[in-house]
């Protein structure tokens, strides 16, 4: 299977089932250093350790990202998402009324940082043990 064709499949799949353990392996499998999700877009660039980029297009509707950033509301969203209280496009959707631009998850050192437009970093957390 073709790289781009893996990162679909299995991006698409932990959407749907939440398994986020064993996306991020198959990632580090693949050689993915950390990949960077675009809330308005969701479009997702996947940084290979080789330095190289991968870019997988969204057919999702773009959402209207706030242009102003609330730590609180990300910090919430995050926590409701990952405890299993809301899916995963609700919690897009709660990520861009907070005000959150992208998040970029870095598998090397097991972090997920989310930022607003104009860069500020609005929350990090454990990528493993979100909260």
């Amino acid at each position: 299977m073709e790289l781009l064709d893996l990162l679909r499949t299995i991006f698409e799949r932990v959407r749907t089932d939440a398994d986020f353990i064993s996306f991020t392996d198959v990632l580090i499998e693949n050689n993915v250093s950390y990949y960077i999700y675009f809330v308005a877009t969701g479009n997702v660039n996947f940084v290979m350790s080789s330095d190289t980029f991968v870019s997988l297009k969204s057919n999702r509707k773009l959402l209207r990202v706030n242009s102003q950033s609330c730590r609180a509301l990300t910090r919430d969203a995050a926590r409701r998402h990952f405890s299993g209280i809301t899916t995963f496009d609700i919690y897009c959707a709660e990520l861009a009324n907070a005000g959150v631009f992208k998040w970029v998850v870095d598998l090397n050192e097991k972090t997920r940082h989310y930022w607003s437009k104009d860069n500020t970093l609005l929350h990090m957390e454990n990528m493993i043990l979100p909260f």
